[in-house]
């Protein structure tokens, strides 16, 4: 494996919020073989990278060398705007909302930019509340 394996591993888990045995669990391991894995103590065999790159919703390619491949020679990186759209959508899954209302253009091709607005006014209130609640 590509150095730093291991911690792209452990960045998926803890950005999905599950523990080393709930993976194991999740993938049909022993409760030590993730960790393993994290560890980089033990290498996945391909079958295992397909089930851990479906888990966390990225590439094979992401997984073992830290990049997406993007199909031209010597460019591999997404643009930055489709990594915030990749991480909102896992952050969204990590929450328990498979098919967030907010991803859906059809929706907001239907707003005015009054409504947008509201929205957003709207957005900044929840968040603001949250923080003083201390849940932020």
């Amino acid at each position: 494996m590509v150095s730093g394996f291991g911690s792209r591993l452990e960045n998926l888990r803890e950005k999905f919020g599950y523990s080393k045995k709930e993976i194991s669990m999740k993938l049909g391991f022993t409760a030590n073989v993730y960790g393993a894995y994290e560890r980089e103590e033990r290498r996945p065999n391909l079958e295992t990278l397909v089930s851990i790159a479906d888990l966390f919703d990225v590439s094979i390619d992401y997984l073992v060398r830290g990049k997406e491949y993007c199909g031209t020679r010597g460019n591999t990186d997404i643009p930055d705007s489709e990594k915030d759209i990749k991480e909102l959508i896992q952050f969204f899954k990590s929450k328990g909302i498979t098919d967030p209302y907010i991803l859906q253009i059809d929706k907001w091709i239907q707003l005015s930019r009054e409504d947008l607005i509201e929205l957003q006014n709207h957005f900044e209130w929840v968040v603001d509340k949250a923080r003083t609640e201390g849940k932020g």
